[in-house]
């Protein structure tokens, strides 16, 4: 599924609500397989397998505003303002990878497609 994220010191952090879907479901199964494609042509793909913790934090999580930035840009501000009143607490998702692999459509095609 979807979701925003930052690389911080090798790992892998998202950001989600205690109540969400993909943090049950990582309490079950932390283990994790990450897709991070870019958006334009040629594309890269890195996939990351990975293991999940789930770190419970009061109020808003200190990297969740910069990974806002890095998506909305100029609209973080005010996607933040209306957020930050309602956060009484977040769950951090960090990904510590054991194994990766690098698509690059230009250097080289997965095997499966060639």
């Amino acid at each position: 599924m979807p979701i925003w994220f930052a690389a911080i010191d090798g790992d892998i952090i998202m950001v989600t609500g205690p109540k969400a879907e993909k943090a049950k479901a990582l309490a079950a199964n932390p283990a994790v397989a990450v897709s991070i494609d870019s958006a334009q042509p040629p594309y890269k793909v890195l996939l990351i397998d990975g293991d999940a913790a789930l770190e419970p934090v009061e109020g808003m999580a200190p990297e969740y505003r910069p990974i806002v930035e890095r998506y909305l840009g100029a609209a973080a501000e005010a996607y933040l303002g209306q957020l930050l009143p309602r956060v009484k607490r977040q769950v951090r998702i960090r990904v510590t990878p054991r194994a990766h692999r690098i698509f690059d459509f230009v250097k080289r095609y997965p095997k499966s497609l060639s």
